[in-house]
Formats: C-alpha cells, structure tokens, sequence
C-alpha cells in the first residue's frame, strides 16, 4: 500500500481520510511521524497529529498485528499507528476536543504523544530492558 495515498474511515457516523505518515529514511528526526486528517464533507481542513517519542515500525503497514508494546488502561498491548482502529480513537479525541469538523486551514497539534496519554496509553517510548544482560539500552 503506498503511503501517500489517503484512507477513508468512519468515525461516529461521519467519514474522514486519514493516513498514517513516516520517513523510514530521516535518521536525523527519528522518531518522528504524523497523522493526517481530513474530514471528508470539508476537505478544507487539514489536521496533522505529530508524534515525536513514539517509534513506529517502519516496515510495518496497516494490517500487521505487530506494532509497539505498551499499557493501555493498565494492560499490555501492542500499538501501531496504521491501524484504522488508533486512528479512530485519535480522530475522535481530536474533533472533541481541538477543533471542529467545519473549520478551514492547517491544524497542527505538535504533541501527539500528550493525546495516546489521555486516551489511556503509557510506556510507549520508554527505555527498554534486555533479559540476561546488565546494561540498560536506550534508544534514542
């Protein structure tokens, strides 16, 4: 599936496009990513959710069942960001609480990380351990 192209989802009863944007080659700014959001009924209103500590699996598409580890609600689960269903969950935040579906222009929310927290997400950037060994790796 190629990147550029924009996905149709429903939300709530009302249809969006979205995508899921990443640059497996911009080693400089990894992580970094991006949702984009465009309510279909007002196509003049764009919407990008930026990530900047979330690590997306760059050779991972939308329909693969691997993705990050990380606790939502106090659970374990695993979280990729091409997944309409996270998309979902981030669409709705963001037309409740940002901005609405008949506005006009560029929204940028630069913390998109502060949104996956209040929807419940946790440890989805944080260091990680390796078993049998002593030295902590981080990834940076």
């Amino acid at each position: 599936m190629k990147r550029k192209k924009l996905r149709r989802i429903i939300v709530d009863g009302k249809a969006f496009l979205w995508n899921y944007f990443y640059d497996d080659m911009d080693f400089v700014n990894y992580p970094y990513s991006y949702y984009l959001f465009v309510p279909e009924e007002n196509q003049q209103l764009k919407v990008r959710v930026y990530f900047t500590k979330y690590e997306p699996q760059m050779n991972l598409d939308v329909y693969t069942y691997e993705g990050t580890v990380c606790q939502y609600q106090g659970e374990q689960t695993v979280m990729n960001l091409c997944r309409p269903f996270f998309a979902a969950q981030v669409i709705r935040y963001v037309f409740e609480n940002c901005c609405e579906e008949t506005d006009t222009g560029e929204v940028e929310i630069k913390d998109g990380e502060a949104i996956l927290e209040t929807l419940g997400y946790s440890d989805f950037y944080e260091d990680i351990w390796v078993k049998g060994l002593d030295n902590r790796i981080q990834f940076i």
